[in-house]
């Protein structure tokens, strides 16, 4: 990654996320075919693990050009829709030397900040605003280092910190971690979440005249004001994984729930060792509508959606997971810095199915 680019790409609301995907029946594309690109508000992509192929044309049976390297970035020029290697995401990306299939890519962009001169002592939210950034055990680009942070992750800024190299540097923890310092991260790569971050989305509608579907079988989340879909997003609900109890259902619960709890970023760990554990730090925009801690949240970890692949919750993309969470109810205030819960008949109602 290159510290020197800091395009910025503005995230445009959309009532659709990807165009509509064609019959993979009708198989290979011509050769004479031209993709049709579209535009995307994302300049970048980071590979998410080593030997990511990059192709001449966006089919799996098309030649390879290279293979990428795990946390690599590379440029995103526009997404097509190709055939294969799923029916369900058809979604590939037209990089600088060719075509790469979306579901190994987090989208992402590049812009640096202007570090802050002072946090007052109950600190701040902010988001990584890079395609990834290293968190030290301190002020120092020496030290040792603790973790990657990626793209779209929300953190809590505690304090300020002089770093060794003459910049800033900022003291950051997971908000469910209260004031515990996960380490140091370069304040150039994180923006500052101001009260425009949190301001909620169509206000003056009705809590009654809200609501979320999340749609099992099409792998979709669908937000209505009276009646009237606003909002459309493929997501990942929940799947199967091996556990040593053997191989567990961890579906969406279907039903009607309501939203009645949320944070801006936290730690998300569960499952075993050697099985389906998971531990990551700063999910962003969460918002928990079961009591057995299903949310629509942000995901840094794969851009695979169509298909049920999480522990329970809606995966999402940050941008969207965000929307979702300014446009329900209750509204999260710029000054909360840990959970927000309400009565349960106070929050947006989902309904899955």
């Amino acid at each position: 990654m290159s510290s020197g680019l800091a395009l910025a790409i503005p995230f445009i609301r959309l009532r659709s996320t990807h165009a509509q995907a064609l019959d993979p029946s009708v198989g290979e594309p011509p050769e004479s075919a031209e993709p049709k690109l579209k535009t995307i508000p994302y300049a970048f992509g980071r590979a998410f693990r080593d030997n990511l192929i990059v192709r001449e044309r966006p089919t799996v049976k098309s030649p390879e050009v290279r293979r990428l390297r795990a946390n690599e970035v590379i440029p995103l020029l526009g997404e097509v829709i190709g055939v294969g290697p799923t029916t369900y995401n058809p979604f590939w990306y037209l990089t600088s030397d060719g075509y790469v299939h979306s579901a190994n890519v987090q989208p992402c962009n590049n812009v640096l900040n202007k570090p802050l001169s002072e946090v007052d002592e109950e600190g701040l939210w902010a988001e990584i605003s890079v395609p990834f950034t290293e968190l030290r055990a301190a002020a120092n680009p020496q030290s040792g280092k603790r973790a990657l942070l990626y793209y779209g992750c929300v953190f809590r800024i505690l304090r300020l910190a002089e770093g060794t190299d003459g910049k800033t540097w900022y003291a950051i923890a997971d908000g469910n971690n209260g004031r515990s310092v996960l380490g140091f991260a370069r304040a150039e790569h994180l923006r500052p979440l101001g009260p425009e971050d949190f301001a909620p989305l169509s206000p003056d509608v009705p809590l009654d005249k809200k609501r979320i579907e999340v749609n099992l079988k099409t792998q979709t989340a669908t937000a209505y004001e009276y009646d009237e879909p606003v909002f459309t997003a493929r997501v990942a609900t929940g799947g199967k994984f091996r556990t040593p109890e053997g191989i567990v259902d961890f579906f969406t619960i279907p039903g009607k729930h309501r939203i009645f709890c949320k944070i801006a970023g936290m730690r998300m760990t569960g499952g075993t060792e050697g099985y389906d554990y998971y531990n990551l730090p700063g999910v962003s925009w969460v918002s928990f509508f079961t009591g057995s801690g299903i949310a629509f949240h942000g995901v840094y970890w794969h851009n695979d959606y169509g298909k049920p692949r999480s522990h329970g919750c809606v995966n999402m993309l940050p941008d969207q997971a965000h929307w979702v969470f300014r446009w329900t109810m209750p509204t999260y205030p710029h000054s909360e810095r840990a959970e927000l819960r309400v009565k349960r008949q106070e929050g947006s109602l989902v309904e899955v199915f």
